[in-house]
């Protein structure tokens, strides 16, 4: 297996279909790109999510409901 099929299959923590070890490692290390890529705007998007949505608790209740979602 190569080094962009490992760290691919690092990133979806599955081992790749069979189909995937005939791609070439430009496009096995493209695709992993993409995904980091994509993890990375996801996480950014659910915190924005949370911290909008603490607006909605009143303010001397943030302190606590931080604490239990640990944030």
């Amino acid at each position: 297996m190569s080094d962009p099929a490992r760290h691919l299959g690092d990133t979806l923590q599955a081992p790749l279909p069979e189909a995937f070890h005939q791609l070439p490692d430009t496009d096995l290390t493209e695709l992993h790109r993409l995904l980091e890529a994509a993890k990375t705007r996801r996480r950014a998007t659910l915190d924005a999510a949370i911290g909008s949505s603490l607006d909605f608790v009143p303010r001397l209740m943030r302190p606590a409901v931080k604490k239990a979602l640990g944030l």
